[in-house]
């Protein structure tokens, strides 16, 4: 049976991320209620929700509650755990299967689903203590990268990169906190992400493959659309993405990163369920936003054709820009997008977001950030 939930209803987000206050937005937009519920008093949902409740942390008892109070569930990606998420099952609608409440909270299920179904994935090989690693390590080889298996430790890095024994000493804290994986370094020429969106009736939007690219400490991230990829390429990345889908059976956004070798070889890196902050780009390069997409699916509505709306796009971090340059873009441009969102601060209104280039062609939008000297002087 297909879930539908009508206007009036009310989804409960949990967490406070951009892509959850994008989320709350358009599902205001759509006619739902909206119940929040996060662990920072300052955030940039509420001014979207309906109502929202502060807590210490995400504990049994307020989980449950929450779940009482809405009528389904939106978990912004590593916030809760595998217990977590089947504790919320038992109070409110939950679109997550038991496959993917494990994929989506232990990157050990995931790389192991992932090889099962035949996806060529980086080596890796699962370890608990030191001579786990330097077992592991004879077939791995240096560099390598050690992971917390789990996603939701919270804590302020779960992965290291160790390029020679020397580099074993840094592992101690990762291994205390349980079981890792040890991965293989990947000398990458191009990361990837394809995002697509499912229904619960099995509709799918897929958006194009785009380019996250790292331009250093003063630029930041750039994503670039199109990814500058061959048309075999960008179709092999949509069948291995519209392949996980289907046989997850998603009910709202799953995200596919790859990575490129020079050698024309491609790596499922990973598959993550939920909003990524760096889909805010798609409000002006596509028909639909991603954001909008994802809450029609939760909610059991239909998705519609998806269309290219600009032959190429680069979207840029506020937080790396000249918030003056930025504002005198915004109040004379109509090409370019803004996506502003008002992270609130107890001494502070702070401005997140994305700005939009667009343009004929890659080198067209390099070229006006060039022009507009939108970066930091």
């Amino acid at each position: 049976m297909v879930h539908r939930f009508y206007p009036g209803t009310c989804i409960g987000i949990i967490g406070s991320g951009h892509s959850s206050a994008l989320l709350a937005q358009e599902a205001g937009r759509l006619g739902y209620h909206v119940g929040s519920l996060v662990t920072q008093a300052w955030n940039g949902v509420r001014q979207f929700a309906s109502w929202q409740k502060v807590v210490d942390s995400y504990s049994t008892e307020e989980l449950l509650a929450f779940g009482e109070q809405v009528d389904l569930v939106y978990i912004e990606p590593g916030l809760l755990s595998n217990r977590d998420f089947r504790l919320l099952s038992q109070v409110t609608y939950l679109p997550l299967k038991d496959d993917l409440i494990a994929i989506s909270t232990d990157r050990l299920i995931e790389k192991a689903y992932l090889d099962s179904n035949k996806h060529l994935v980086p080596p890796f090989s699962m370890v608990t203590n030191l001579e786990d690693i330097l077992e592991a390590v004879e077939y791995i080889g240096y560099p390598c990268v050690l992971k917390s298996a789990q996603r939701n430790l919270g804590i302020k890095s779960d992965q290291v990169i160790l390029f020679n024994e020397e580099d074993l000493t840094q592992v101690t804290k990762l291994l205390d906190q349980g079981t890792c994986i040890l991965e293989a370094w990947i000398p990458v020429e191009k990361k990837v992400t394809l995002t697509i969106v499912q229904n619960e009736a099995g509709q799918q939007m897929v958006y194009p493959g785009f380019e996250v690219v790292d331009k250093g400490d003063l630029i930041g991230r750039q994503v670039r659309y199109p990814a500058t990829v061959s048309e075999s390429v960008q179709d092999e990345i949509e069948r291995i993405g519209r392949s996980i889908a289907q046989s997850l059976a998603v009910v709202g956004a799953i995200n596919i990163e790859y990575f490129m070798t020079s050698a024309g070889v491609i790596y499922v890196n990973h598959a993550s369920l939920g909003l990524k902050a760096a889909g805010m780009f798609t409000h002006k390069v596509m028909s639909m936003p991603m954001d909008e997409a994802t809450c029609r699916a939760l909610v059991g509505l239909p998705l519609c054709k998806l269309e290219s709306q600009v032959p190429a796009a680069i979207a840029l971090p506020i937080a790396a820009l000249n918030i003056e340059k930025v504002m005198i873009q915004y109040m004379t441009r109509t090409d370019w997008d803004f996506v502003f969102l008002n992270q609130p601060q107890k001494s502070v209104n702070l401005l997140e977001g994305l700005v939009v280039v667009t343009g004929e062609d890659l080198s067209d939008c390099d070229q006006q950030i060039t022009i507009t000297n939108l970066y930091h002087a």
